[in-house]
């Protein structure tokens, strides 16, 4: 199974701990015999390029390394890999992939192993019947291509998406967003393509004091973060020094509401303790640094 994603991008992914992730995984998947089906499986980490052309290129090189794959977390490269999966008959399971990599008859053979992001905005949205939405995306080419898609999907299920923009680390790129999402009609959700503060995105924390600088936190505005759809963000008695120890960020963070997937039994980061303690991951890993 080939793990494709942008490893090397940043330093928010590169915690993320491919390697550790997928050997964890195939363990587990061959001490299994109900999911094993006969099959020794084992698991190769593919590092996904940073700019969109060469993730669509990189996509190639899959075919040789792996007969499945997971990935790839850039939704413009979709649209390939979905058709070379279905080409190469391989699985191609990612979470990324909505409309673009089923297209074309590229669905034969993916794979979703989540609810789309953008149908769980949708219910989201249309329970407190919030319409009109704002995109703010980082200006990283996987975060600008992931804003336009789901800016798109939400468009066809009818929801107007009046602003798509980029704002980067700088005070002068999140005023000129925020001041644009000032401007359009209507908007009541910010929807913020970027890396969580709480993981140490630094973009949605320059956003989110600028909006309270901008008077933007008083429940005029909700802000969303996307990248929380995607994963379990631990949120039961979990302390985040990055609000404890910034007041004006701690006021803005009560505009934002996140939306995550459950995990009822353990937390992320006390299953992953377990597993330090049944010496299935390295023992010096700390939770709370992945």
């Amino acid at each position: 199974v080939g793990v494709l994603g942008p490893w090397g991008c940043d330093p928010v992914l590169a915690r993320a701990l491919p390697d550790v992730a997928s050997r964890l995984a195939v363990a587990r998947l061959n001490r299994d015999p109900a999911l094993t089906a006969g099959y020794w499986w084992d698991s190769v980490v593919m590092s996904e390029p940073c700019s969109t052309p060469q993730a669509v290129a990189g996509v190639v090189s899959a075919e040789r390394y792996a007969g499945a794959i997971v990935g790839p977390l850039n939704p413009a490269a979709c649209g390939a890999a979905g058709l070379l999966a279905a080409a190469w008959n391989k699985p191609l399971v990612s979470w990324t992939c909505g409309a673009a990599g089923a297209a074309g008859g590229a669905a034969v053979t993916l794979l979703r192993p989540l609810p789309a992001p953008a149908a769980v905005l949708h219910a989201v949205l249309r329970y407190f019947r919030w319409a009109h939405v704002a995109v703010v995306a980082a200006p990283q080419d996987l975060w600008v291509d992931t804003g336009q898609e789901v800016a798109r999907e939400l468009r066809a299920r009818g929801l107007p998406v009046t602003v798509v923009t980029v704002a980067g680390e700088e005070e002068e790129e999140a005023e000129e967003a925020l001041r644009r999402v000032q401007r359009a009609d209507g908007v009541r959700v910010v929807l913020m393509c970027m890396h969580s503060v709480l993981l140490g995105g630094r973009e949605q924390k320059v956003l989110l004091e600028k909006a309270e600088d901008l008077g933007m936190t008083d429940g005029t505005f909700v802000f969303i973060p996307y990248d929380a759809l995607t994963f379990a963000l631990p949120y039961r008695r979990v302390p985040y020094p990055v609000l404890a120890n910034n007041t004006k960020l701690r006021l803005a963070y009560d505009a934002v509401l996140t939306v995550t997937i459950d995990s009822p039994d353990a937390s992320f980061h006390e299953a992953l303790e377990e597993a330090k303690k049944a010496y299935e991951v390295p023992a010096g890993l700390d939770p709370a640094e992945v």
